[in-house]
């Protein structure tokens, strides 16, 4: 396997939040992408879930890192269709595993692989997922831990822009910018982590040789209201059209662990630095949004 500048890349999924600045992050490097239902300039159209497809486009590039980025995040959506959702999250990962055994791979987890109850958490803590999509990542990461060449990195509160405008700020902004209100969980945490920030750090991991689990997330643990405010304030929008409710009031169907939030003493001191603050994230995210 080739390292460094020379490495071959190949990105699965880049056409989601994390993909779009994986992009950017990897545009001097060796890289072939792929994306499914939405088209990306220059990346091969492939369905992970066509388990042929996957093993036949492995083939061809003979990539040196796989990174998968694509996956369906919808907590709800796992909820209620595990088998569907699984079929993504953790089938499709273990046959591009098999496909490419001697390449190194990296995945993304996420706090959800932790109950909550005694939060925050360090890379080593007992996980205990209290709804199916952070049992799926449990099942991920055994999928990567089978290998010697892994990076699980685990994120939370990923933020940034991206053509599927999903994400919690991206939300938050076209619904206060519309005028309309939105509903905040006050009873949750969050580590909110900068999606070009998190991408370079992706990146530099790989190049310095990192293996194993890295929560790869911003430096903050904060309340989700706090977090929310704050996009608001940044944004220049009305922070009053947030309605702060509990998480049991949203009329979720699958549960939510509240007292999570990532330590990352581990990522600091292995690079020897961190991600920024969600100040300097939320007004970097301001400052680089797309004119129409």
């Amino acid at each position: 396997m080739r390292d460094g500048p020379n490495a071959r890349w190949l990105l699965l999924g880049a056409s989601g939040l994390v993909g779009t600045h994986l992009q950017g992050a990897l545009r001097e490097r060796n890289v072939v992408m792929t994306s499914n239902r939405s088209q990306v300039p220059g990346a091969v159209t492939l369905d992970l879930t066509d388990g042929a497809a996957t093993a036949r486009l492995i083939g061809e590039t003979r990539p040196d890192i796989v990174v998968v980025a694509a996956a369906n995040a919808f907590v709800e959506e796992c909820e209620r269709e595990p088998e569907a959702t699984r079929a993504i999250n953790v089938d499709a990962v273990r046959r591009v595993a098999e496909a490419a055994p001697d390449a190194l791979l990296v995945v993304f987890s996420t706090e959800y692989v932790f109950d909550g109850k005694a939060g925050p958490y360090v890379e080593d803590d007992a996980v205990g997922p209290i709804n199916e999509y952070g049992r799926q990542k449990v099942a991920l990461e055994a999928i990567a831990r089978e290998r010697a060449a892994h990076l699980v990195c685990r994120v939370s509160g990923v933020y940034g822009w991206s053509a599927a405008r999903l994400s919690f700020v991206h939300q938050l902004v076209d619904r206060l910018r519309a005028g309309r209100r939105m509903r905040v969980p006050s009873d949750q945490v969050i580590t909110p982590t900068p999606g070009p920030d998190l991408a370079r750090t992706i990146v530099e991991l790989v190049d310095r040789g990192a293996r194993g689990t890295f929560h790869a997330a911003g430096p903050e643990i904060l309340a989700r209201p706090d977090f929310a405010r704050r996009a608001a304030e940044t944004f220049r929008l009305d922070a009053s059209l947030l309605d702060m409710v509990p998480t049991a009031a949203l009329g979720l169907v699958a549960p939510r662990p509240l007292g999570v939030g990532l330590r990352t003493e581990k990522l600091r001191d292995f690079l020897g630095h961190g991600l920024p603050a969600s100040v300097e994230g939320l007004a970097a995210m301001r400052n680089a949004e797309p004119r129409p």
